[in-house]
């Protein structure tokens, strides 16, 4: 492999991990969190890999696959034994996590009913600081700790200055099991799709990416309902298409499925300055009479909804 093919790779990883980082961070994962899962995520690519060029169907080769992911044979062997197993480990969680897991476990810092028991800040050996000595080792990170508690809602300060703890999850709390798992689904559908693309140019997937980088922002909000009025057509009208009674295995069949699907989003890049943020606002009225008042682009998308 070329240096300037692995300067591209090592870019590319960067610019997909970035949002998932972000991500995670939200979710209260750390470093430590998301290491386990990258060494998962190697042993079941490589597994993969062998069944498709070795033929290793039925007992996977750890040897081959500690060759190519780099990791030991001894983590391969675990890794396989656990299969999906998650991993169990604490080491490496965000420190308000952390804290916030030994509120609600530990006895020394609940109340009578086992709850988590309403905190001073500081004080007592039963003290919000005190906690936060105990779970994340630095009693000097007490404003830094409780500020992103209190920003994703998990903790509350009563009236009277004490502190109580509102939230099991570190999570932000509009998040929800469904969420993430169609999250996860999604993401992994588009990177599934670009590397079939790139390993297989001849059977190429669709894909069609259509964006304009200098778009006057005045007119964001408007293209951006027309875009979902017409996307919102053309996915309704594959619905119906791929879920057709007629094209669908129900019951036993001695037919394997086969899965297919479609996903339609619409990306913004986000303003940089306060200024066009508040221009992007002030979106023009749209001149239903005037000749040419919607892009060629858009009556093209509404002619193939149809």
């Amino acid at each position: 492999m070329s240096e300037s093919l692995k300067a591209a790779i090592r870019t590319a990883v960067l610019r997909l991990l970035d949002p998932l980082v972000k991500w995670l961070l939200e979710a209260g994962m750390g470093v430590g969190d998301l290491l386990p899962l990258v060494k998962i995520a190697y042993v079941r690519a490589a597994r993969e890999q062998g069944r498709r060029s070795s033929g290793e169907l039925t007992r996977p080769n750890a040897s081959r696959i500690s060759v190519v992911t780099g990791l030991t044979r001894a983590e391969v062997a675990n890794i396989l034994a656990a299969a999906d197993a998650e991993p169990t480990h604490d080491r490496g969680r965000q420190r308000a996590e952390r804290v916030l897991s030994g509120w609600w476990n530990d006895a020394s810092f609940q109340d009578p009913t086992g709850n988590p028991a309403v905190l001073a800040l500081r004080g007592s050996k039963r003290s919000f600081a005190a906690l936060v000595e105990r779970y994340s080792g630095e009693r000097w990170r007490v404003a830094t700790i409780l500020d992103e508690l209190l920003r994703v809602k998990a903790v509350r300060r009563l009236s009277d200055g004490r502190l109580k703890a509102v939230s099991r999850t570190y999570a932000t709390v509009r998040w929800d099991p469904d969420g993430v798992t169609a999250f996860g689904e999604h993401l992994a559908e588009l990177c599934a799709t670009l590397l079939h693309n790139l390993n297989s140019p001849a059977h190429r997937r669709y894909v069609r990416r259509v964006v304009n980088a200098r778009l006057d922002p005045r007119y964001v909000p408007m293209l951006v309902r027309d875009l979902e009025e017409q996307a919102e057509s053309f996915a309704d009208a594959t619905d119906d298409a791929l879920n057709d009674p007629q094209h669908t295995i129900t019951g036993r069949s001695a037919l394997q499925p086969a899965s297919l699907g479609v996903t339609l989003f619409v990306f913004e890049t986000p303003l940089e300055t306060e200024t066009e943020l508040t221009a992007s606002k002030r979106a023009p009225k749209r001149d239903s009479h005037r000749p040419g008042a919607k892009s060629r682009g858009l009556r093209r998308l509404r002619g193939a909804a149809r």
